[in-house]
């Protein structure tokens, strides 16, 4: 049974959508332009070992956002290919079928093969890609939605911006990212555990706070890092499961409106064990703001499952990085006078950082919170400049790459 708040008519309004060949500035046809090279020419997933992922749409669409030209979008582009994972002879290619497609799920070498495969898909049904989304992602007992959280629930964030700007490219280019990040986690989606839970709460920012001072977890590694969530399930599965089952959804755009703020305080004024801005925890924010995008255009049975997907992969990422604190508390006390967002995009797009294809994500994500909250007194303006005045480099890697096995 449907309750109030899984209804369409109890739901976030949609965002506005930038459709590229609609749009007449430069800057909108050159990003155009890149984000179809990159798809003719880049694979959706990238060495080492096709662990890591091509950012190019969310650094180029972002970029776009807060205001680049097409020069900024260029040069952006120009410095992150040549860590791309180059389409030739080496990777493989059109080997997925309709008939075989869910048989290869997890396996990344099929990474540029997927994308053959929902182009295809894609031109089979007259451009609507509509369609093919939703006859691959809500189909068959274990949907493919529900494995979306998967190599840090970039499949979310690709597809957040596939439908932000109206691209087809982009759209399939996360459809293969979601099958070949297919988490193993999808099974607590498909079929829920028994509750263990001993608390129950609609607070995403209590679940962290619990699990902070759950000395269950204290020494659990020596190193944070990604390597943690591969591991933290196979000790700590039934803790891990005690929180989560806690973390009780009723309201999905409430809920996902409460903790875009838990996740924007977590992004800022989290402090990791290597002393600077965490990497994963600022991906809590972004895939938060996917879900911002993607939630309104969902159909209304599946809201709540994804908001409880964001939960367990808040938590696990939470975990793998070693419970650092956090709070607003640093973000208020930041100083900054005459904030305008405008001044703030400026001054994201000079920045030395501003060609890191994460960093736009962080700045334009803070302003869709703000967008959806309110003011809150300037509070995402000040986590803004907080963020550009005190980034120094991304940390929270641990071990890195190496340490995944």
């Amino acid at each position: 049974m449907m309750s109030q708040a899984d209804t369409p008519s109890n739901t976030l309004d949609k965002v506005p959508v930038y459709r590229l060949i609609d749009r007449k500035d430069d800057a909108a046809r050159t990003l155009g332009k890149l984000l179809q090279q990159n798809h003719a020419s880049h694979a959706v997933l990238r060495e080492p070992r096709l662990l890591f992922h091509n950012h190019v749409p969310h650094a180029l669409g972002s970029s776009y956002l807060l205001g680049a030209s097409s020069a900024k979008l260029e040069e952006i582009y120009a410095e992150d290919a040549p860590n791309l994972t180059v389409i030739d002879g080496r990777v493989l290619r059109n080997a997925i079928t309709p008939e075989n497609w869910r048989e290869y799920l997890g396996q990344k070498k099929y990474t540029a093969a997927y994308v053959d495969y929902f182009d295809s898909e894609v031109e089979k049904n007259g451009g609507n890609w509509n369609k093919v989304v939703e006859d691959h992602l809500y189909s068959g007992t274990e949907m493919l939605i529900n494995g979306f959280s998967g190599g840090l629930a970039h499949p979310f964030i690709h597809l957040a911006y596939g439908y932000e700007f109206d691209c087809k490219e982009v759209i399939t280019e996360a459809l293969s990212l979601g099958c070949t990040e297919y988490d193993q986690t999808h099974k607590y989606l498909d079929s829920p555990p028994p509750d263990n839970s001993t608390y129950k709460t609609t607070s995403l920012a209590e679940v962290l706070e619990r699990l902070r001072s759950d000395n269950r977890f204290d020494g659990y590694s020596e190193h944070l890092g990604f390597a943690n969530i591969f591991t933290v399930l196979g000790r700590f599965e039934s803790e891990v499961l005690e929180h989560w089952n806690a973390l009780v959804v009723e309201d999905a755009t409430a809920q996902l409106t409460d903790w875009l703020q838990t996740a924007a305080a977590l992004a800022v004024s989290a402090v990791n064990a290597e002393g600077g801005l965490d990497f994963y925890l600022a991906h809590v924010l972004t895939v938060g703001h996917a879900l911002r995008i993607l939630l309104p255009l969902m159909p209304a049975q599946h809201r709540i499952p994804v908001m409880k997907q964001y939960g367990l992969y808040t938590v696990l990422v939470y975990l793998a990085q070693l419970r650092p604190s956090f709070g607003p508390d640093t973000i208020k006390s930041f100083k900054a006078d005459h904030l305008t967002w405008d001044a703030i995009n400026k001054s994201a797009l000079e920045s030395k950082w501003s060609n890191d294809v994460h960093w736009p994500k962080v700045v334009r994500a803070l302003k869709v919170v703000e967008d959806l909250r309110g003011s809150e007194g300037g509070f995402y303006k000040l986590a803004a400049a907080k963020f550009i005045a005190e980034f120094d480099g991304w940390t929270g890697f641990g071990l890195g790459a190496d340490a995944i096995h």
